[in-house]
């Protein structure tokens, strides 16, 4: 997939960036029972099944929707200076949990919180003044917390996309998004403008 942000060119306007989950979700927002329900499965013959495609789902629901749903941890490091505002990827942000400065000569320097805040929608990081370095790796946690927290339209779209898999399991051809899962995403999508 091509992506701008990881050109290797110090003199664009987007920076080199790096994004990495550091932590996965603890648990999934749509439960083994709920799926098999929704099925209407009865016996336990595909539970494996329908436990890997839950991940896929949500996974494919996460790419789509560029938020975490669940409690995780992610790290974001720029390279080639440092932006006074930075958008965090799969929002929304719950904490920061660490802002370290990189010097060339890989020398490190924490920024006290006071110095920096997140936004309003809870999806960038604003500094107070520009900091001075060679990279910053902001790690933070997102998603909505557990599965309970998550928008019942999402888990529904999540239900909706594993009914489609478990379907067409077998099939060859391209796999897409339902339709119906995407009309209940749509609300949730993040967006920058």
């Amino acid at each position: 997939m091509y992506d701008p942000y990881l050109l290797r060119n110090p003199l664009r306007v987007t920076r080199n960036r790096l994004l990495q989950r550091v932590t996965a979700p603890a648990s999934e927002p749509v439960t083994l029972t709920e799926a098999k329900l929704y099925l209407r499965v009865d016996t336990t013959d595909d539970d494996t099944l329908i436990s890997d495609l839950i991940v896929a789902a949500r996974m494919v629901a996460e790419n789509w929707l560029g938020r975490s749903l669940i409690t995780q941890s992610w790290k974001l490091a720029y390279d080639y200076g440092i932006p006074e505002s930075i958008w965090l990827p799969m929002g929304p942000v719950a904490s920061i949990t660490s802002l370290i400065v990189v010097n060339q000569d890989q020398s490190t320097t924490v920024p006290d919180s006071s110095t920096y805040w997140l936004n309003a929608a809870q999806n960038a990081l604003v500094m107070c003044a520009a900091l001075i370095g060679f990279r910053i790796e902001i790690t933070y946690n997102t998603g909505y917390g557990d599965a309970t927290a998550v928008p019942k339209p999402i888990k529904q779209g999540i239900l909706a996309h594993i009914a489609s898999m478990y379907d067409s399991r077998g099939e060859t051809g391209e796999m897409i998004l339902p339709e119906q899962a995407v009309g209940l995403y749509i609300p949730y999508r993040e967006i920058r403008l």
